[in-house]
């Protein structure tokens, strides 16, 4: 054996291999281990060799050669269905003597897949018949294992006879089917449904038909397993997706179009009345061509909602998306076919979505459209948005020219300067300004009111009239809607007109109505809450609790259902006339409009160490104005030392002290010219020690000779005065035009002064000051 390990070590090194065959002769019984090695050493005891004589007990010999049948017999069954014991068994009779029971039971274990265990029991055991019958227990496993095997092979093999089967007949009756012409494949069947879709438009463009009819004959050569087919079947799907030629019926009826646009929205003249104008011109002219109206004004105050009810008084389908934060050109123009999951832009999404080729389309907040590494949508909506291109819009993923022309598209925003200017310059702009405290209150009293009530149960809903309806319909549809438990609503229940007022006034002082919709639908919330608790005699937290014995809310009772009011006081100054130095002005914002103060005080120099006098003629700027308001105090500053050289010669209070001007609520960023001329009144005032009355207020660019600009937002501003209580406003004369167009309750109890020239606002600032 160790002869035989250094041969083979040696063909392993030479890269060769070879088997050993061993052939155990002897069984030992393991004594003891005395020494672990290599080699090891060990204590044994051979077994004596087992030869069975045949002659000495008949009936032994015949149990025994009986075993021996038995087991060679199993071996040829099971070499039958096993391919492996077939070969083991040709071994057989040149190695085993079939006449030695030791040897055969040896032969017929090993051939088995019997445990080690039950492989060790025949080797220890030494009685030549419980030997044969250990051994023939293990084949009898290993015969019904063989048989269980087959027979999974067996099944395995039909059913994938049968499939295969199924499949080609299958196959078959496909062929025979074309044959006849009784069925296509699932190619042909896509491609008539394309040409049926095709031929359900009223009107595809040549170009397009082209490049249809093109991808279709590509398409019947394609492999349907291919990527190519995919990326053909999925330009296809949205060829055929766009409604070519389908329009929507658009209304003519200038009266029912008024009264959908009053239904929810109350105010908008202009933005109705140029909707109007669009329904008179179709009807005149026989449709409507597509349009781009911008409406800029602050939040709340109904841009976004008004897009809704315009689709209604039109006819026409409502598509909507935002492009606010929009950075990606894609969105607009749309992916590249060669890029994987590519898809059109939105606006070939709405005409599938809509199914009409003249929707309303609302692009929402264009005036927060980004700008990032994918390119500039801003500039991607420059084609859609121009009259003159858009009948030719060519979409990247579509690459067709694609009539945009008939889409009437509405923009909202709240401030126009971020918009780049040859964008802004292909719409139509409409300025929506903010409300004022009668519109508010109108507008809570028809709409906001009613609504939050109804949404908080405390009025009935507004039940659509059916002209016909059986009874069955009628049962089906009260069980599906949800049952509302049986409540009685106090009939005395309102909010006043004079709680409205005082919300308006106190609460909510924003240009739109936002803020006034969230306070009505707390009140609500409450007077439900307060209804269900009475009727349930439940017990309420004591801001909860009612206070008063009404269900009226009013003017008194109001607190206790919003808080205490958020403002106190119009104004920071009460005393007439104001404090030296401060004079209030009126600004604009995205917000809507505001009066701010300005104020100024004077620091007088002081004396060096020699006796000179140190400072003076400089000016100091506090409040966090920006860039523009900033240079508005340099050109304010220079106008007062001018104008004060003219109206006091001798005077030398600019050189003798340094001007802070100061502009409050420090924490709100400001900026733009329009607060030139309150800035060179308030410095004049301080210079003059001549004080403004307290209910003067002033707006206006101030140019470095003393001429008066005009400026925006007049409409907001003069709101704003009114809220403040201001009864005298100063106005640029070039904003006359912008003051005329104002509603006649605007205008009621002020007296507006028009000033060309900053003489004209010194003359009313002070001369006229009693």
């Amino acid at each position: 054996m160790h002869e035989a390990d250094e041969s083979l070590e040696d063909s392993v090194l030479n890269d060769k291999t070879a088997s050993v065959l061993l052939l155990a002769h002897r069984r030992i019984d393991l004594l003891s281990v005395d020494k672990m090695g290599p080699p090891i050493d060990i204590t044994c005891s051979h077994w004596e060799k087992m030869l069975y004589k045949t002659g000495q007990d008949s009936g032994r010999d015949d149990i025994i050669r009986a075993l021996s049948n038995e087991i060679l017999q199993t071996i040829r069954d099971i070499a039958t269905h096993n391919p492996l014991f077939r070969e083991n068994a040709t071994f057989f009779p040149t190695r085993v003597d079939s006449t030695d029971p030791y040897k055969l039971a040896d032969f017929a274990a090993s051939l088995t897949t019997g445990s080690p265990a039950d492989l060790q029991d025949v080797l220890e055991e030494k009685d030549p018949e419980t030997r044969l019958q250990m051994a023939l227990e293990l084949l009898s496993k290993e015969r019904e294992l063989s048989k269980l095997q087959q027979e999974i092979s067996r099944k395995v093999e039909e059913k994938m006879s049968e499939t295969q089967r199924k499949y080609m007949l299958t196959e078959q009756l496909k062929s025979i089917k074309k044959e006849l012409g009784m069925e296509k494949d699932d190619k042909d069947i896509l491609l008539a449904k394309y040409r049926k879709k095709i031929a359900a438009f009223p009107s595809v463009p040549e170009e397009v038909m082209e490049v249809i009819d093109s991808e279709l004959e590509k398409m019947s050569t394609l492999e349907k397993n291919s990527s190519e087919f995919n990326v053909t079947r999925s330009y296809l799907d949205w060829l055929t997706s766009v409604p070519w030629g389908e329009c929507s019926k658009e209304n003519f009826d200038i009266k029912e179009a008024r009264e959908t646009l009053d239904c929810d929205h109350y105010g908008l003249e202009e933005v109705k009345d140029t909707i109007l104008a669009y329904i008179a011109i179709g009807k005149l002219k026989g449709g409507i061509q597509g349009k781009i109206l911008c409406l800029a004004g602050p939040p709340g105050v109904g841009k976004t909602s008004i897009a809704r009810s315009v689709a209604d008084a039109l006819g026409r389908e409502y598509y909507r998306f935002s492009v606010g934060g929009l950075s990606d050109v894609s969105e607009i123009k749309g992916h590249r076919r060669t890029y994987v999951g590519s898809m059109p832009g939105k606006m070939i999404q709405c005409l599938k979505t809509t199914g009409t080729m003249n929707p309303l389309v609302l692009i929402d907040e264009i005036d927060k459209l980004g700008m990032g590494y994918r390119g500039d949508p801003a500039a991607a909506l420059l084609e859609l948005l121009d009259p003159s291109q858009n009948h030719t819009f060519v979409d990247h993923f579509m690459d067709v020219p694609i009539d945009m022309s008939k889409v009437l598209f509405m923009c909202t925003a709240n401030d126009l300067e971020n918009i780049p200017a040859p964008l802004l310059d292909r719409m139509e702009v409409i300025r929506l300004s903010g409300y004022d405290v009668p519109e508010k209150v109108q507008i809570a009293e028809n709409y906001l009111v009613p609504k939050a009530l109804r949404e908080s149960g405390l009025l009935p809903e507004e039940k659509k009239e059916s002209t016909t309806s059986s009874d069955s319909d009628a049962e089906e549809e009260s069980k599906s809607e949800p049952t509302a438990a049986h409540t009685t609503i106090p009939e005395s229940l309102t909010i006043t007109k004079c709680a409205i007022d005082k919300l308006v006034r106190w609460y909510c002082r924003e240009a739109g109505v936002r803020s006034l919709n969230k306070y009505i639908e707390k009140i609500s919330r409450k007077l439900a809450l307060q209804v269900v608790a009475e009727e349930e005699g439940a017990e309420l937290t004591k801001d909860s609790a009612r206070k008063s014995d009404s269900w009226v809310v009013n003017e008194n009772n109001l607190e206790d259902y919003v808080g205490k009011p958020i403002f106190t006081s119009d104004r920071l100054y009460d005393t007439d006339p104001l404090p030296h130095g401060i004079v209030m002005g009126l600004a604009w914002t995205s917000m809507g409009g505001c009066a701010l103060y300005i104020e100024t005080q004077a620091i007088k120099k002081g004396t060096d160490s020699e006796g000179k006098r140190k400072g003076g003629g400089t000016l100091k700027v506090t409040g966090q104005l920006g860039s523009v308001m900033e240079e508005s105090t340099q050109i304010a500053y220079t106008v007062s030392r001018a104008r004060i050289a003219e109206i006091a010669p001798d005077s030398s209070y600019f050189d003798d002290y340094d001007i802070h001007m100061h502009v409050p609520e420090g924490a709100t960023p400001k900026d733009g010219p329009s607060a030139g001329v309150t800035m060179t009144t308030a410095m004049l005032s301080l210079a003059l020690d001549k004080p403004v009355r307290n209910d003067l207020a002033m707006t206006g660019e101030i140019s470095l000779t003393g001429k008066v600009l005009p400026v925006g937002g007049i409409k907001e501003k003069v709101m704003a005065a009114r809220r403040a209580g201001i009864k005298c406003i100063i106005l640029p004369d070039q904003n006359r035009r912008d003051y005329d167009e104002m509603p006649d309750y605007l205008k009621e109890g002020l007296d507006v002064n028009f000033a060309e020239d900053y003489s004209t606002v010194y003359e009313v600032a002070f001369l006229s000051n009693k």
